[in-house]
């Protein structure tokens, strides 16, 4: 009995540390993400220059998931208030935004003609969900880029979502937990005419 006691603590302590060596591997996967290009994102650091290398690591990640070259050309990034954005996107999309039940929290905003993505003047990129945001814009980017086409405005949001969703799931998370955004309300802010 002794020996079988002590076998099972042995298997026991072998499980608990093989299980702890996974969830340590799981932790630093999830604070850490290095993408195609070889730039390593750190999540809970604030992004020092957002344009240059992060912005083409992320674009490189998103050709990836969408089987579609990266653009030569990435936008050009601006900070501006909250209300700002707000206010530019009522006026590009205005028809989408007038479809739906009540306003939609805007949070940023890509320019086709401008080829700039605004940012909130808040935005640090210190985490996945605020990277998700710049990952949501270069979705558009690419869309205007290869010549997507879509039914409606509203339908061009739903591979941005899509690919947002993709990416806060890399890190524990989802666009309901981070924006508040549930299936059945991403469901209506992507259909056309709903």
């Amino acid at each position: 009995m002794r020996t079988i006691g002590w076998r099972l603590i042995v298997v026991a302590t072998a499980l608990l540390a093989s299980w702890s060596s996974e969830a340590q591997a799981r932790d630093e996967t999830i604070e850490r993400i290095r993408l195609g290009s070889g730039f390593e994102i750190v999540i809970g650091q604030k992004q020092i220059e957002p344009g240059g290398q992060l912005l083409e690591a992320i674009a490189i990640w998103v050709g990836a998931k969408l089987d579609q070259p990266v653009p030569t050309s990435l936008p050009k990034l601006a900070f501006t208030p909250a209300g700002q954005i707000a206010a530019s996107r009522l006026k590009q999309y205005a028809s989408e935004i007038v479809q739906q039940e009540g306003r939609p929290n805007i949070v940023s905003i890509y320019d086709t003609r401008a080829n700039i993505i605004y940012l909130p003047d808040t935005w640090t990129g210190a985490t996945a969900a605020d990277l998700s945001i710049l990952v949501h814009e270069i979705v558009h980017h690419f869309q205007e880029v290869h010549h997507v086409k879509f039914a409606c405005d509203a339908a061009h949001e739903a591979k941005a979502f899509e690919l947002q969703e993709k990416w806060l799931r890399l890190f524990g998370t989802s666009l309901e937990e981070e924006f508040q955004i549930d299936p059945f309300s991403l469901l209506v802010r992507t259909s056309c005419g709903m």
